[in-house]
């Protein structure tokens, strides 16, 4: 199964590719007054307004920092809800086998499915849908309604 890895505030971080539509550089976000701390703002993806999510923000509680390797994700949240998640440290994509994927050993978040050797260290494997706070998720839900 193919993941794409990007690290957050250090740590090694996977994502399952199929929730990936497109991998972007950082463009500019314009921000959203009043919005959550992990919401970096919104940014135009081809002619319509994506919301981006701060990933770094989400898994550490610090904000991204532009690199040149920043990219936005562009993810749909259970195949329907569009939105960017900006990544500090894009890596590469692997291949992982399902199974070698291991609970975490210890307790973690429950956006966390497991952890899975690369090479001497260790990448954790997320699940989009579970790592988004509601709050972003029923606003999400709410604008795609709307539109």
């Amino acid at each position: 199964m193919l993941f794409v890895t990007f690290k957050a505030a250090g740590t090694r971080f996977a994502l399952p590719a199929r929730d990936v539509d497109e991998i972007t550089p950082l463009v500019v976000i314009a921000p959203l007054p009043g919005s959550p701390p992990y919401v970096a703002g919104v940014m135009n993806h081809r002619g319509r307004s994506l919301p981006v999510a701060d990933l770094t923000m989400l898994l550490a509680g610090a904000r991204s920092r532009p690199f040149a390797s920043t990219r936005i994700l562009a993810v749909r949240v259970g195949g329907e809800f569009p939105l960017g998640l900006m990544a500090e440290r894009v890596l590469k994509s692997m291949d992982l086998d399902p199974a070698a994927i291991r609970p975490p050993g210890a307790p973690a978040a429950d956006y966390v499915l497991g952890v899975a050797p690369d090479g001497d260290d260790l990448v954790q494997v997320l699940d989009v849908s579970r790592l988004l706070p509601l709050e972003l998720l029923a606003s999400l839900k709410a604008a795609l309604e709307a539109a």
